[in-house]
């Protein structure tokens, strides 16, 4: 296989589903989508590190980026810091996600294995004026269930 049958083989699976949420998403106004490099990713020894390679993205503008990666979809949102100190994080229970500094975006406040007690008192020991929150999603997720999730989103006065 020469190296742009290897590519397209990687890439065109990430291209389909960016365009299949795109489609799901018709019916909201201020949708972009594009590709994007210099994110980062947690390795196995749970350190961030950059990506130079690019991957599809989703924006819906003022309230998430919707990230395509191989292994998983990524939304990405926030909440100001006086409404992630008392937000009721028992919504959020059925979703895997971290929250993170939005100035100091590698400080993690949260992922799988902390308490919420420990993401308040985080919060609360922090100068961040905004919460970053990325919830994972598994790349075969159901596109309605992306739509849904904005909603959600949008609800809980998560914007971006």
């Amino acid at each position: 296989m020469n190296n742009t049958a290897f590519l397209n083989s990687i890439y065109q699976p990430l291209e389909e589903k960016q365009n299949k949420i795109i489609r799901i998403l018709k019916d909201i106004d201020n949708v972009k989508y594009g590709w994007y490099n210099g994110h980062y990713n947690k390795n196995n020894e749970n350190k961030w590190i950059r990506n130079s390679f690019p991957i599809p993205e989703v924006n819906i503008m003022g309230l998430c980026d919707i990230e395509i990666s191989f292994e998983k979809i990524t939304v990405t949102t926030k909440l100001k810091r006086n409404v992630a100190l008392e937000y009721d994080y028992n919504k959020l229970t059925n979703y895997e996600f971290e929250a993170y500094g939005v100035e100091n975006y590698l400080s993690d406040f949260y992922s799988k294995n902390m308490s919420i007690q420990d993401l308040k008192g985080s919060i609360a020991h922090s100068s961040e004026n905004e919460i970053g929150f990325s919830f994972s999603f598994p790349i075969d997720i159901c596109e309605a269930f992306i739509y849904e999730f904005i909603h959600f989103l949008s609800v809980e006065e998560f914007y971006y």
